[in-house]
Order: C-alpha cells, then sequence, then structure tokens
C-alpha cells in the first residue's frame, strides 16, 4: 500500500471518524481507523457498532491496499504535521506516514475482522437541508436522559411526515419538540428513535457538509450521505413516550418576557441556587411582573424582578433553574412566551415569533 494525499484533507477526515472509535472495544480493531486505498482515493472507515463513518478523500494511489490504524496515534501525528502532502506506505505491519518536515511509523493493528458498516436501501427515506435538521436535533437533544436505564428516553425521536419532521426528545422531567419543513414528502412515514449520542455526531456531519441530506432508513438503522461522508446509525426498538397528551392545549397564565431579560436573571441566579437549583417564579397580573428568587443557606439570596405582559391568574411556583435556561439555547427571538395552569403543573417556553418549538418543565417541590 503506498499513496500520496492532501495534509489537511487527511487530517480532518481522520478528526471526523477519531469520534466514532471504541476505544475499550474487545475487537482491537475497533480502536483503530480502517484505511482503504484505491483507484484515486482513500476511504476511512471507524465505527464503535452504534453508529460509524466512512470519509472518502482524493489521493494519489501507487498501491493498493487496506490498513488500520490506532486513531489516538494517527490523529496526534497528523495534528501536529505540517506541508500540504503526506506520503503514507505499509511495509509489513507498519505504517510510515512522511510529510516534509516530519515522518512517522506507526505499529498497524489487524484489519481482517473490522465491521462492514451496514447499507441501507432507499426503499424509505426523507430529505430536508441539512441546516434544518441539525437545527431540529440540537433544539432538542439536551433534553435527553443521561440515563441507560430507559433507552427510548436516552434517544432522540425522528417523526417525518406530512412533510414536516419533528425532532423530540425527553428525560421525565421536560420535553423538547422542534419541527422542520422536509423536501417533499417522506417515503413512508418516519419514526426513528436514535441514540442521542448518534444523533450528536449526525448533527456535527450535517453542520460540515451543508446542502440537502436524505435520511435513509429501515427497522434497524439510519444511514445518509453529505458529501464525501457517509454514516450510518442503529435505531432503539422501544416505544417513545405518549407525550402530546401532556402537552396543554388552554393555560390559566401567559406571560410574555425579554428572552434577553430572563436569561440573564437566570444566569445571575444560579449562584445563589441551592444543589437543586431551585428558582422559584412567582408571575403577578395586577404589577405585570415576574419575580424571580433563588437562596442557599451557605451563600445567600438573590431576588430578580421582570417586566412582562401578563394576562390570567397570579401564580408561584418553583423549577430548576438550569433548566429553564436551558430552553433558551432553542429560542431566537427578542421574546419568550412562559405559559402556566397553575401550582404542581409544568411550564412551557415558546419562543413568542415561533411556533415551531416548544419546551415543557416539571415544577420542583420546595
Amino acid at each position: 500500500m503506498k499513496f500520496d494525499t492532501n495534509t489537511d484533507e487527511l487530517r480532518n477526515a481522520v478528526t471526523t471518524a477519531a469520534r466514532f472509535v471504541e476505544r475499550r472495544a474487545n475487537l482491537p480493531a475497533l480502536a483503530g481507523i480502517l484505511i482503504s486505498a484505491e483507484g484515486s482515493r482513500l476511504t476511512l472507515r471507524a465505527t464503535n457498532l452504534e453508529c460509524g463513518v466512512e470519509i472518502t478523500i482524493p489521493a494519489k494511489v501507487a498501491t493498493a491496499g487496506v490498513v488500520a490504524v490506532p486513531a489516538a496515534i494517527l490523529s496526534g501525528f497528523l495534528g501536529n504535521a505540517r506541508g500540504k502532502v503526506v506520503s503514507g506506505t505499509v511495509s509489513g505491519e507498519v505504517l510510515k506516514l512522511e510529510t516534509e518536515r516530519a515522518s512517522a511509523s506507526i505499529k498497524t493493528l489487524p484489519h481482517d475482522d473490522f465491521p462492514v458498516l451496514p447499507r441501507v436501501s432507499a426503499e424509505r427515506s426523507f430529505t430536508a437541508k441539512a441546516g434544518d435538521l441539525s437545527r431540529a436535533i440540537r433544539s432538542v437533544a439536551y433534553c435527553a436522559s443521561l440515563s441507560a436505564v430507559k433507552p427510548e428516553q436516552q434517544s432522540v425521536l425522528l417523526v417525518g411526515d406530512a412533510g414536516k419532521l419533528t425532532a423530540v426528545a425527553t428525560d421525565s422531567f421536560r420535553l423538547a419538540e422542534k419541527t422542520v419543513p422536509l423536501r417533499g414528502s417522506a417515503t413512508g412515514t418516519a419514526s426513528l428513535l436514535v441514540p442521542a449520542r448518534n444523533a450528536a455526531e449526525l448533527m456535527r456531519i450535517l453542520d460540515a457538509g451543508g446542502g440537502e441530506a436524505e435520511i435513509y432508513f429501515n427497522e434497524n438503522q439510519l444511514s445518509t450521505h453529505v458529501g464525501d461522508i457517509y454514516y450510518t446509525s442503529r435505531i432503539i426498538d422501544a416505544a417513545f413516550p405518549n407525550y402530546k397528551q401532556i402537552v396543554p392545549k388552554t393555560f390559566l397564565t401567559e406571560a410574555l418576557v425579554l428572552r434577553e431579560d430572563f436569561g440573564a436573571a437566570l444566569k445571575s441566579l444560579s449562584i445563589f441556587a441551592d444543589k437543586s437549583s431551585h428558582v422559584t417564579l412567582a408571575v403577578d397580573p395586577k404589577e405585570k411582573t415576574i419575580t424571580l428568587t433563588s437562596r442557599n443557606p451557605d451563600v445567600g439570596e438573590q431576588v430578580s424582578t421582570l417586566r412582562a405582559t401578563i394576562t390570567g391568574e397570579a401564580v408561584s411556583m418553583s423549577f430548576n433553574g438550569r433548566y429553564l435556561a436551558d430552553s433558551l439555547q432553542s429560542t431566537s427571538g427578542d421574546s419568550i412566551k412562559l405559559q402556566f395552569n397553575g401550582a404542581g403543573k409544568a411550564i412551557l417556553i415558546k419562543d413568542a415569533g415561533d411556533d415551531s418549538f416548544f419546551y415543557l418543565a416539571m415544577p420542583m417541590n420546595r
């Protein structure tokens, strides 16, 4: 195996592939990146058996071949490499890489057992702008559970139907939903539960690729081509909670407040919050104010009062302040809408000028 390729392109491809390496795998090859040289290209493959990528870059191939290289070593060398061209030669069990200023000899890994990434047929698919799909995932993924006890809650649900794609995630204490348009109709209704970690990687690939992304799926996997990157992920076979039934349609109290003011208050209040991040919201329709309070016996207390447009009844409830602040990353308008149905009921947060996103958070007992 012998090749020459652009150093920056190889470095970028290795950096992306290295994110998919399984460092604690029982199969040694999974700790590496598989590099195939053939024709006028290099193909890099990496997988953790949950999701995987293949990345193709142009190269001048003198001798075709396949080699598996430890990802950490390869990434470390290329991260500091200088020069426009890197040359690679495999001799026995060693890959020698050379640039204008440095060279390295890297011991290779057995590659015969390296998994082949599954290819999903084109029978069922949907297409969206890469930026829209990435934004949908980013708007909800932080709500996915960190616990593996309920895999369906450690996931992002993607539902494609009727010209739109809806992304949802929940950890049972909060829930976020974001809807973006599809490019045409989905081929077969999509309802895909993607592990949150895999969804985050898909989001990063979409961000880097741009353009349009066509997602192919079956009962077990989804896959997509974005530029020169092929990505595939397993799909979780589980039932996502029927969240529609808990989303209120009417409200007893509604407050409209400036997003920047609300975010600044929550950031300041976090300094005084207790270990559970308790923040109390008191909505006063007569005074047209929202009063936020946090206190910690070891630190002190802060009270912040915001002007707001309020309709309905007075209400006072406690929430996890960090959860409230998290919702703001998925809104972009000047104002947000806070909707309440009285003590003990969830708060609904929306961008005042955009109905494509909502965030639901359960109150805390004080």
